[in-house]
């Protein structure tokens, strides 16, 4: 047997290793087969089909991978307890890996299932009248919101397709990006009442169109037609949905279609994050209800909208927070289970600080929607707050697969990296986001954050310097520069504006700021106050703030800060069972 496999000889190898070279990086397939002693092929089947924990990372014109030596380590590891446990999955030379090929471990559901991996590419709209082009939209988001409740299909998110709306690069560069196996694109003709639709499913690694069909009708037709391109990719990928799924396959989440196209247009505001297009969500959602009546789904969007106001840090006069839990009251009255609806259970749990119920509320998401990025990207924040890494790594990898060019998304890495104290190996993913979203004052801050924390002093200060004039003001500017000035030694002792004081204290991400630059000034009882309510709205994560923070590292056996710590520990200690 190869001392690969061999764990005695494994655990006297890795007492040898030092922590940093335990934590070493290994940057390509090559690099991870030596390290495992197999070959390529063999690796890219284990991450496929057995989690072998391998992690990418998007550049502009392709994608790279790499592994941890430590996560490839313990994941051995795990996988030598024996057959009982493991059966034919554990990697061995006898069996080469287990599972055959064709199949892997189904989202969730530990058996194994076959799988497909699918991106639903923009929909083109061509007619008389433009303003008709949200029928193409709606209908590649429906699809995908259809697609994304299958056990057996992964697909890429909508934010992450749209990178490619009206692109013209080939289906295989596309796939690549995506990690995706088959691509459906398609366009739609139509005159405000009739609609004619040509559908393309694509095997993108054979270069080869699987099938090419039209699809015609009236336009109040349209969720018809939806669910026969629909049903038709099902077909041709030979998948079969469990009774769950297809008692519930084809149900339109808003099935009046002017309230319909009011819910599309308030969402592509709402990812505008800008006050102006979030109260216009607000009135197209509260038209969308005139039209509907009783909707969980626009319930729960409408409250996702008003917490959004809290998220991009948007000062304002109204108790949007308790307006939005009256929206969840709402959407749990007219469908408790959804999905929707447990996501802004989630969010509101979330920005309240109990994170303990935030993590039980998005798990049930996942459970009916296993794709959703924003229920993805959520609970990946909420764990790595809690400080339950480990958890959290599983969730950014699938998180990364499903949504893997949002901005915000590609910083997830970064941020698993700084929680665990690797600061250097945070700042590229962080640099991405604000490149990928650099008008984006949020992505500003995390740069400012993260190029401090990692000793990149210089270029953190002309990151806090790049704030555009529209932003001077935002809670993130702000922020930045209390940093910059507690770096600088020139922090004076006063409070936050007003304003940006409320909408700080409303955030535990903003809070949590503050106390690190307070931190870093050396005024413990700013830094204090500041943690104490970062702790209070969620941030429980111990080992962060005892071992790895470099903006507390020399205020650990501060009297002043000692309870807030001791505070976070017992939170932590509750949440992950550690004692």
């Amino acid at each position: 047997m190869s001392p690969v496999f061999d764990p005695p000889a494994r655990r006297y190898t890795l007492l040898c290793m030092s922590h940093a070279q335990r934590n070493e990086r290994l940057e390509s397939w090559k690099a991870i087969a030596r390290y495992l002693g197999r070959s390529v092929r063999t690796v890219r089947r284990w991450e496929q089909q057995q989690g072998l924990p391998v992690h990418r990372l998007m550049h502009r014109a392709q994608a790279s991978v790499f592994a941890f030596r430590q996560e490839l380590d313990d994941w051995l590891e795990s996988r030598a307890q024996g057959p009982a446990e493991h059966s034919s999955d554990y990697p061995s030379p006898e069996n080469g890996g287990g599972t055959s090929e064709g199949t892997r471990c189904a989202k969730g559901t530990g058996d194994k299932e076959e799988t497909a991996a699918i991106a639903v590419l923009p929909f083109s709209f061509a007619g008389p009248e433009p303003a008709q082009a949200w029928v193409s939209d709606g209908l590649t988001e429906e699809i995908i919101g259809g697609f994304s409740r299958l056990a057996k299909l992964r697909v890429t998110s909508r934010t992450s397709s749209a990178a490619f709306k009206g692109s013209e690069r080939d289906s295989g560069a596309i796939a690549s990006l995506l990690g995706v196996t088959y691509l459906l694109e398609g366009s739609v003709v139509g005159d405000g009442r009739r609609l004619r639709i040509n559908v393309r499913l694509i095997d993108a690694q054979r270069d080869d169109h699987v099938w090419s069909r039209k699809f015609a009708g009236d336009m109040d037709q349209i969720f018809d037609i939806q669910e026969r391109i629909a049903r038709a990719v099902i077909d041709a990928l030979h998948l079969h949905l469990a009774p769950a799924e297809e008692a519930a396959f084809g149900q339109p989440t808003v099935n009046d279609l002017a309230a319909w196209r009011r819910v599309l247009l308030a969402r592509e505001a709402a990812l505008r994050w800008r006050p102006d297009a979030l109260d216009q969500a607000r009135i197209l959602l509260n038209e969308a209800l005139e039209l509907t009546g009783e909707n969980a789904v626009i319930y729960a969007t409408m409250g996702r909208v008003l917490l959004n106001y809290q998220e991009a840090g948007i000062p304002t006069e109204e108790d949007l927070l308790e307006e939005a839990r009256s929206w969840e009251e709402r959407a749990r009255g007219a469908d408790p289970g959804h999905p929707e609806t447990r996501i802004l259970s989630g969010w509101l749990a979330h920005a309240t600080g109990d994170l303990g119920r935030a993590i039980e509320e998005l798990d049930k998401a996942l459970e009916h929607d296993r794709d959703h990025p924003d229920a993805l990207l959520l609970l990946a924040h909420c764990l790595l707050r809690t400080g339950q890494t480990k958890r959290a790594r599983p969730v950014i990898d699938h998180l990364m697969a499903v949504d893997p060019l949002t901005p915000l998304t590609r910083c997830m890495p970064g941020f698993l990296d700084a929680m665990e104290g690797r600061f250097e190996a945070a700042v590229d993913p962080y640099r991405e986001m604000l490149e990928r979203d650099p008008a984006n004052p949020v992505a500003r801050l995390f740069n400012v954050w993260i190029l401090f924390a990692a000793g990149h002093d210089d270029e953190a200060l002309a990151a806090a310097s790049g704030f555009r004039e529209a932003a001077e003001e935002s809670t993130p500017a702000h922020l930045a520069r209390r940093l910059t000035a507690a770096h600088l030694g020139t922090l004076e002792d006063l409070p936050l504006p007003e304003p940006v004081r409320k909408t700080a204290e409303g955030s535990e991400m903003y809070a949590r700021h503050a106390a690190e630059a307070w931190a870093m000034a050396g005024n413990a009882k700013r830094a204090a106050r500041w943690l104490d309510r970062a702790v209070d709205l969620g941030f429980s994560n111990w080992p962060y703030l005892a071992r790895y923070s470099p903006f507390f590292r020399h205020l650990v056996d501060d009297a002043t800060l000692r309870p807030v710590f001791e505070k976070a520990e017992r939170r932590w200690k509750a949440l992950t069972g550690n004692h």
